[in-house]
């Protein structure tokens, strides 16, 4: 699935409007994750939310009511809430996405089980609306009780502390969140506080009575993002012509003679191989912060088979360097068998990602090399 899965990165990479009828940041956020995870064997997820100060206005919420089924009928069946107005350009990997009253956008989308318990994706929304990092057990605390569909599931309402761009006010963000069999259902509700504080019944009825058909626990991802690119490529109306932004400036850098050089891909900037392929190093950057540097130290010490670190004990694990000289996070995740070596660089607005990762004989014995490659890198 993984070069589905950059393809589908790129084509939602390409869309984040801040616009509450797409789910640009949504579903940018738990492809990141996806992504990441594609480069580190498995590491599990979560989902989460953000919280705001609420501006209410007592606007009585309207009652649903029975109208047509949805098309998706194969994965899912509801009615649709008086005043709720289906989204004629919803992005390609929804079920749906509806726009309702008072601004708001509610909108499901399905992704692989494993997303759903990362706390990386809580964290990651919390960046989204200016909120620090919190550790997995804190992100677990905030999960409310909900039933969807006659499912178990989790409940998180998070708030932005100011407006992101191209709106007036803070957002307000609501997802119920299940695990139906191979796949991770999101069901979120996003925009002005105000709306979403009136619609919130509304909601929660929706979620309740929907059905999940058979289908909804098995769904072909390959094929899902297949029709999504293909959307995407889909000829349409252009745009007014706006200047090009100046593209980021690529990295330069000295491969060790030990190394192979593999193609590039779209994530993977740098691709090599050491200790006769069986080392992977890689060279990737994301938006933001992606997750934060706990998340990722504690993910790459569980791919090593290394218990977590806290507040109190990242120090010990990790080192301030700089990289192209600006600073940078320098990470050993030593395990008995498999062993990484990673750097955190966090600069111009994105994090770079340099990391080498493979059986712990191989990884070792690479280290010079792989710290001669970081010093020789250059924006």
């Amino acid at each position: 699935m993984n070069n589905s899965i950059e393809l589908a990165l790129k084509i939602f990479v390409e869309k984040t409007e801040p616009n509450y009828k797409r789910d640009g940041i949504f579903i940018v956020t738990l492809l990141i994750i996806v992504v990441v995870l594609e480069f580190t064997s498995g590491s599990n997820n979560a989902v989460t939310m953000h919280t705001i100060p609420k501006e209410k206005e007592q606007i009585p919420a309207p009652k649903a009511s029975v109208k047509e089924s949805a098309q998706d009928s194969n994965l899912l069946n509801y009615s649709v809430p008086k005043g709720w107005v289906a989204d004629a350009n919803k992005s390609p990997m929804t079920t749906f996405s509806f726009s309702v009253p008072g601004g708001a956008n509610v909108s499901a989308i399905p992704l692989p089980a494993r997303i759903a318990d990362n706390p990386m994706i809580v964290n990651m929304w919390r960046e989204q609306v200016g909120l620090e990092p919190i550790d997995s057990s804190k992100a677990a605390q905030l999960a409310l009780n909900i039933t969807v569909g006659g499912n178990k599931g989790s409940l998180y309402d998070f708030s932005g502390t100011k407006p992101i761009q191209g709106q007036s006010k803070p957002p307000r963000l609501v997802v119920a969140s299940l695990k139906l069999g191979q796949v991770a259902w999101f069901l979120k509700m996003a925009g002005p506080a105000e709306s979403i504080e009136n619609q919130m019944e509304t909601f929660t009825q929706f979620l309740g009575n929907l059905k999940f058909q058979p289908e909804a626990s098995n769904i072909n991802f390959d094929k899902l993002m297949q029709e999504a690119q293909q959307s995407a490529q889909a000829p349409a109306p252009a745009p007014a012509p706006a200047p090009a932004p100046a593209p980021a400036p690529a990295p330069k850098w000295t491969i060790p003679v030990s190394w192979e050089e593999k193609p590039a891909t779209q994530m993977r900037l740098g691709n090599f191989t050491a200790g006769e392929g069986n080392a992977e190093i890689t060279v990737m950057n994301f938006p933001g912060k992606v997750g934060g540097l706990m998340a990722n130290v504690n993910r790459w010490r569980e791919q090593s088979g290394l218990p977590p670190v806290d507040d109190s004990g990242i120090s010990k694990v990790t080192e301030e360097i700089n990289v192209s000289g600006t600073p940078a996070t320098y990470v050993e995740a030593i395990g008995e068998k498999i062993s990484s070596i990673s750097v955190y660089h966090p600069s111009d607005q994105k994090t770079w990602f340099y990391k080498i990762s493979g059986p712990s004989e191989v990884v070792k014995a690479e280290k010079a090399a792989f710290t001669a490659f970081l010093q020789s890198i250059e924006f």
